[in-house]
């Protein structure tokens, strides 16, 4: 009879039962108590680009974007799209800019100045220009500086063997060009060959002379 009465009096009086160890609440319940104890998480800010990447993104932009312009004038010489992209300067300037914010970018880097030190002895008569010129070449932001400079010329003088040879039709007109993409100056020489050789004289390359 004890247990019995004992069970009955705690069975009157709830309160005094300890809550089960196992019950288990509703698992949407569980997630949101377990995500609302947890810290918020904040996204980290995003990096911003160093000049060094940026240096890095505009030499390739250079480096890659002219190459499309010298197959428009190489391979499709007389083609609209090519008058159309290449006559205008549009696409020269642009490739500018970017040549212009790579110049800035490495002339604002601790010891950006350093070229225009060794500058002065490659234009000493007393002193070795080739040497002076190896040194500058040793400076990662001159390189990144020089490599489009010279892409950009090279592809000016391009420009302009391809407008002039639209009137003047000299044949192999496309080596020439080749020939200027790859180093420049002696493609402008094999152009003015080529001209003088089939009989249309040397070219003006816009200029027109005064009457």
């Amino acid at each position: 009879m004890l247990p019995l009465a004992v069970v009955s009096a705690l069975a009157l009086q709830p309160s005094v039962v300890p809550p089960l160890r196992n019950a288990r609440q509703p698992y949407g319940v569980r997630c949101v108590e377990r995500a609302s104890a947890l810290p918020l998480a904040r996204a980290p800010p995003p990096a911003m680009a160093t000049p060094s990447e940026l240096i890095d993104l505009g030499v390739r932009v250079d480096t890659f974007a002219p190459q499309f312009l010298w197959l428009l004038i190489v391979a499709f010489p007389r083609t609209k799209l090519t008058e159309r992209v290449m006559g205008p300067l549009g696409p020269l300037l642009g490739l500018s800019l970017v040549h212009l914010a790579i110049v800035l970018l490495a002339a604002t880097k601790p010891g950006g100045t350093e070229p225009i030190l060794i500058f002065a002895d490659v234009f000493d008569p007393a002193k070795s220009q080739l040497d002076g010129m190896v040194r500058l070449f040793e400076v990662r932001d001159f390189v990144a500086e020089e490599w489009p400079h010279v892409l950009l010329w090279d592809l000016f003088v391009g420009r302009a063997i391809w407008l002039d040879n639209l009137e003047r039709g000299a044949p192999f007109a496309w080596a020439a060009l080749l020939l200027t993409n790859g180093i420049g100056p002696p493609g402008l020489l094999l152009y003015a060959t080529l001209c003088l050789g089939s009989g249309r004289g040397l070219p003006t390359m816009g200029y027109v002379a005064e009457e």
